[in-house]
């Protein structure tokens, strides 16, 4: 599933399932005004919260790869309800 719109593209990649309580949904979040790494989210559906957040190991030392982290603590309250909106819709 992939939400676009002028300024995000969010795309979710997979469930996982450690155990029958929790189930984290992985989504990888571009932030198209900035030429910044994807940034890959770990959100758990059903505490309503992001677990973790990370860069892959091949761009985690670019220069511009601390910047994805602060631009990301901006919109992070948008991204999380465009989050809930796709699991809604899966």
């Amino acid at each position: 599933m992939l939400f676009e719109n002028g300024k995000l593209k969010i795309e979710y990649i997979e469930e996982c399932i450690d155990n029958d309580v929790n189930r984290n949904l992985v989504f990888a979040i571009n932030i198209k005004d900035f030429d910044t790494p994807t940034l890959n989210i770990v959100y758990d559906a059903k505490e309503d919260i992001i677990v973790k957040t990370y860069i892959d190991e091949q761009f985690e030392n670019i220069p511009k790869s601390h910047v994805v982290y602060k631009m990301f603590s901006l919109i992070e309250y948008e991204v999380i309800e465009i989050i809930r909106f796709m699991i809604e819709h899966m």
